[in-house]
């Protein structure tokens, strides 16, 4: 098969790295691959780095016109079968173009955010093939906005684990970070934006603290809300135990020196940056929101706490620095569950959807939840 993957976002999160890992990953099993994306962005230079040829696409606005024209013949002279489009830009844009073209439209979605309502959105998604839903959260807020349930489908993100540092390794990066090497650290990840609620963790932390006074919290990542989050910081009087990392070229490394891995989100698509720390083993203390609880096998695991209460993530905190034998049980169940959310899987899936496509029009149901 002749597959474009078409990713016209900024920077480097989630998705573009999901857009990544799947493109080399359909590379490696012999089909055609392109990346078209913003030129000189990271997902266009990590795909090009990695042999994968790369198409330059810039659109000024969803519904460019001169762009879909550009790709539009792309998906002629290339012989593309399916374009996958991996952002909600992208899908306005792609459905343009593959009018009047044999390419199937694949369109994933990530984020657990209602889809806008007006014609535009119901013209592009009503273009589209098949809609992969990386989390079953997503799945319901897609079918309620009106997307036919054949064409929908729940394909969760997957992992690379290869080249991932080592619990093993805990003390040697603590020492390379200047982070003590006998307290008790929590470590997140993520964007510093609305929907990641940083503020829950920093005022779980203030209550964590009253228990645990040698807890130390790493966050790591930048964002728009990072003057306000330390601001709030030093009003609960926690700065001196919160470091603000920014934005790291290896986080992963952080989420291995930790003892404990929170994520506070109060929307989010399914959450990676967990599936992460599930796979270094390192425990997890995290909110029941969006698709998280995908990651556990339902909105019941204890490693989970309702968004934004503060109260109630402290005490999942609490539970895992108190208690080594939880500490010890959250870390095998993350292992256990980790194994469901690889690049492999999520890659064999896709490979599915877009047999079912071609060959017969079928969507087969492809969730491994």
């Amino acid at each position: 098969m002749n597959i474009l993957h078409l990713n016209t976002e900024r920077g480097w999160r989630g998705g573009e790295r999901q857009t990544y890992l799947l493109a080399r990953a359909l590379a490696a099993r012999g089909h055609g691959v392109w990346v078209a994306g913003r030129p000189d962005d990271e997902l266009v230079e990590r795909a090009a780095r990695a042999g994968l040829p790369v198409l330059a696409a810039a659109p000024l606005f969803e519904f460019d016109f001169w762009m879909a024209r550009r790709l539009r013949r792309w998906l002629r002279d290339l012989s593309v079968d399916v374009l996958h489009a991996h952002t909600g830009h992208a899908v306005g844009l792609g459905a343009v173009a593959v009018r009047g073209t044999r390419a199937k439209l694949v369109v994933t979605r990530r984020v657990d955010f209602p889809l806008k309502k007006g014609f535009p959105t119901r013209w592009k998604y009503g273009r589209a093939d098949a809609v992969a839903c990386i989390s079953n959260r997503i799945l319901e807020l897609v079918r309620e906005a009106g997307v036919p349930a054949e064409k929908t489908v729940v394909i969760p993100s997957g992992i690379d684990s290869a080249g991932y540092p080592s619990r093993t390794d805990r003390d040697r990066l603590r020492r390379e970070r200047n982070v003590p090497a006998a307290d008790p650290v929590l470590v997140h990840v993520g964007a510093l934006v609305p929907h990641k609620d940083q503020a829950t963790l920093l005022r779980a932390v203030q209550r964590v603290a009253l228990k645990e006074p040698r807890a130390r919290l790493y966050i790591v990542g930048d964002g728009p809300l990072r003057g306000s989050l330390e601001r709030l910081a030093r009003e609960l009087g926690v700065a001196g135990r919160t470091t603000f990392v920014g934005r790291d070229p290896d986080p992963l490394s952080w989420t291995a020196l930790a003892d404990l891995f929170v994520f506070s989100s109060k929307e989010e698509g399914l959450g990676t940056a967990l599936i992460d720390a599930l796979v270094l083993g390192v425990p997890t203390a995290a909110t029941a929101a969006g698709g998280i609880p995908d990651i556990y096998g339902g909105p019941g695991a204890s490693e989970l706490s309702p968004p934004g209460k503060p109260e109630d993530l402290a005490r999942n905190i609490l539970s895992v620095l108190r208690d080594p034998v939880e500490a010890s049980r959250r870390s095998a169940r993350g292992r256990e569950r980790a194994a469901l959310f690889t690049v492999d899987a999520m890659t064999g899936s896709y490979e599915k959807l877009y047999e079912g496509l071609l060959t017969s029009g079928l969507k087969p149901q492809a969730s491994i939840l």
